[in-house]
């Protein structure tokens, strides 16, 4: 005699019927006993009425009679569910699995039968190939209007004012090729991440990457200053300043330049990328994962399509206005550096902002004599007064170890009213394991207490900065008070974190997932990325 345990994972959106689970044994002399279920959730179902289910996870218990002398049992396990958002119920499912039973207790989570599954479709498999695709394009085209797309607009520009009186025709097919380049290396990216199922959050979050993308950042902002130029070697420029406006030439340097900047963006956004190409790292599916990221890159690319095709009128003509507009770029390219190194613990990215701030503020307002029109004059002067108050703001904070540069005097209050506020972080349990997580909520679940899951890596900046930032707020610590905190490191790549990554449904840090003191998690409020303190307090209200 002895007992059976299963764990049974439900897929995101999903409920499962708690009246429709059975366990029965295959093998001859072994018989299973009447299943043991936890509480449920009562939903109102379209096909039953009221019945009781089960969302995120379920844990049932039997007890096993009988014996074996191979000690290997024949399983045959039963189950159905519904997803809830669309209302379409699944056929009942049965799955046949083979488990080594040693007369004690025997895990089937754990076995190498894994049947540990959703009642219906896979996440990735309930929406079509095409919806991924145009769900990733519209993606990519809110996120031309983030900052992170900033940068490709002057290198963009810098492409296109260097031919000679471009038409608009011209101008708008080296924006395609521009954008074609960051295209082809999201189409490579994607197909990568999704035979391998690599964590490109990884690459892109590496200090080292961050930190050559911002140099690079930093190089262009010198030339756009005119501090100097960067050119090709002279041989090579010869030939092509000698070369026709219709030859491949300038279309060749736009898109080689659109590989490169990519990279750039890739940095910006890469929790977003890792959400966009979740379906296809967890089928395995190298051709869903070059279209998802091919399309986003289209979506990103369509703004800057458009100023090529009118940059032929919206360029200044050179001539001192056209430095003016430059060195502007140059400020705004230096701002997307900095907000780069803000991801790292050890930048006071409060003082850069500040430097970065007071500097274009006094420089507009130098400029400002030189403005024919007193309205226009009195305009940037006053825009140039607010960025010298604001940097102001951001140098005190600075000194006070403020983060946010939207909110620079923030730590002055919180370390008035929150004395000590920065001292520790949360008491998390760190586990690397599936079957430590499986333990902790198992004793969460029975002393009824809500539960705080945090993805973490070594290599991931977010979950740092959360660490440093957020979980060390008053506020933050205070709501969380009777909460089980667990922390599951998935920094090295192996067969444990793949699994908790695979039973969670979760393809890599930040992720913050919140689960009800029954056990269920609630899926509509997980968040990838980095979230401050208001935002998670927000959430955590919700819970509660």
């Amino acid at each position: 005699s002895g007992s059976l345990l299963i764990n049974w994972s439900i897929a995101d959106d999903y409920y499962m019927y708690r009246d429709q689970f059975s366990v029965e044994s295959a093998t001859e002399g072994v018989s299973i006993g009447a299943l043991s279920f936890p509480q449920g959730v009562v939903e109102q179902d379209p096909d039953f009425g009221e019945v009781v289910v089960y969302f995120f996870n379920v844990e049932l218990s039997a007890p096993v009679s009988g014996n074996t002398p191979s000690k290997r049992v024949q399983l045959v396990l039963k189950g159905q569910g519904c997803n809830k958002p669309v209302g379409v119920c699944y056929p009942p499912q049965t799955r046949n699995v083979e488990i080594d039973f040693s007369g004690t207790t025997a895990d089937i989570a754990s076995s190498s039968s894994k049947p540990a599954s959703s009642a219906g479709p896979a996440p990735a498999q309930s929406k079509s190939f095409m919806a991924y695709v145009i769900s990733a394009l519209f993606a990519g085209i809110l996120l031309s209007f983030t900052p992170c797309v900033l940068p490709m607009i002057p290198i963009l520009a810098g492409v296109i004012a260097g031919q000679k009186h471009p038409s608009r025709l011209r101008s708008g097919w080296l924006a395609i090729c521009y954008v074609s380049g960051t295209v082809i290396t999201y189409i490579a990216a994607g197909a990568i991440a999704g035979a391998t199922g690599a964590q490109l959050q990884a690459y892109f979050q590496n200090v080292w990457v961050i930190s050559a993308i911002c140099a690079l950042l930093v190089l262009l902002s010198g030339s756009l200053f005119g501090w100097y130029t960067i050119q090709l070697p002279a041989s090579l420029q010869n030939k092509l300043n000698t070369a026709q406006l219709s030859s491949k030439s300038a279309s060749l340097s736009s898109f080689a330049l659109g590989l490169i900047s990519a990279l750039v963006v890739g940095a910006c956004v890469s929790p977003v990328l890792i959400l966009a190409l979740g379906a296809a790292i967890s089928q395995g599916d190298p051709l869903l994962g070059a279209a998802v990221m091919g399309a986003m890159a289209i979506g990103m690319g369509l703004l800057l399509i458009l100023f090529g095709f009118g940059a032929g009128w919206l360029l200044p003509k050179a001539g001192a206005w056209m430095n003016q507009i430059q060195i502007l770029f140059g400020f705004m390219v230096l701002g997307v550096a900095i907000y780069l190194l803000s991801t790292l613990a050890y930048v006071p990215n409060l003082f850069l902002w500040a430097a970065l701030l007071l500097c274009a503020g006094f420089y507009l307002w130098s400029q400002a004599a030189a403005i024919s029109g007193s309205l226009t004059a009195s305009a940037v002067r006053a825009i140039s007064a607010a960025l010298i108050i604001w940097g102001a703001m951001a140098l005190i904070g600075g000194t006070q170890n403020g983060s946010d540069i939207l909110r620079p005097l923030d730590s002055m209050t919180v370390s008035q009213t929150n004395a000590g506020n920065d001292r520790s972080g949360l008491p998390f349990v760190t586990v690397t394991s599936l079957t430590e997580v499986q333990s902790l909520l198992r004793s969460a679940q029975q002393s009824r207490q809500p539960v705080l899951i945090d993805f973490y890596a070594d290599w991931c900046l977010d979950c740092k900065r959360m660490h440093r930032t957020t979980f060390r707020r008053d506020r933050v610590q205070d709501a969380l008070k009777s909460w089980s905190l667990i922390e599951i490191d998935v920094t090295d790549t192996s067969a444990k974190s793949e699994e908790v990554k695979r039973y969670f449904k979760v393809f890599g840090p930040p992720a913050t997932l919140f689960v009800q003191s029954d056990g269920v998690e609630r899926s509509d409020l997980r968040q990838y990325g980095f979230l401050g303190e208001q935002e998670f307090l927000d959430l955590v209200l919700q819970l509660n």
